[in-house]
């Protein structure tokens, strides 16, 4: 090995414990340096580590609020459907009654333009209906006038069909 220049061959001995002496500490320094990468590392992780309890702890947070919405939206479903379903049965049962009433209804215009019909002639073969009195409705307007709800009555002294007033 060469001396390297300004160092003289004298101290030689010494000079190489002195490079042993600095590698030994160079690589003590290294193995420090090392070490404390490592416990740098493993303080990052337990900060990690803290971060990801915290965000599961969130995380069962949201799930367990989840689940009582999830609970509290089939309540209201079913709520919404029963309600739906009497509304649906209301709008069933009145639709019948409106049937019924139109069929009640054209029943009963059907009956009066068979009247008319007989009352106008309309219906030549068919003899034509005589009120209570006697008396043809289309030729007594007077009669017309005074009929009550009991019908045409040619005595004002009667109430209803042939009972006296009160």
């Amino acid at each position: 090995m060469a001396t390297p220049l300004g160092w003289s061959k004298a101290g030689s001995g010494s000079v190489c414990l002195a490079f042993d002496q600095l590698r030994d500490v160079i690589e003590s320094q290294e193995e420090l340096i090392h070490q404390l990468r490592n416990v740098e590392e493993k303080a990052a992780h337990a900060k990690t580590k803290v971060l990801l309890a915290k965000e599961e702890e969130k995380l069962q947070f949201a799930l367990g609020e989840v689940e009582v919405l999830s609970k509290q939206l089939k309540k209201e479903k079913l709520a919404f459907e029963k309600a739906l379903s009497s509304v649906k049965s209301k709008v069933l049962q009145e639709s019948s009654k409106k049937d019924q009433l139109i069929t009640k209804c054209n029943g009963r215009r059907e009956a009066r333009a068979l009247h008319h019909g007989y009352v106008n002639g309309l219906f030549p073969n068919h003899p034509v209906p005589v009120s209570k009195a006697g008396f043809h409705s289309n030729t007594c307007p007077q009669l017309r006038k005074q009929a009550g709800p009991g019908g045409p009555h040619l005595r004002k002294g009667l109430k209803g069909p042939g009972r006296p007033r009160k």
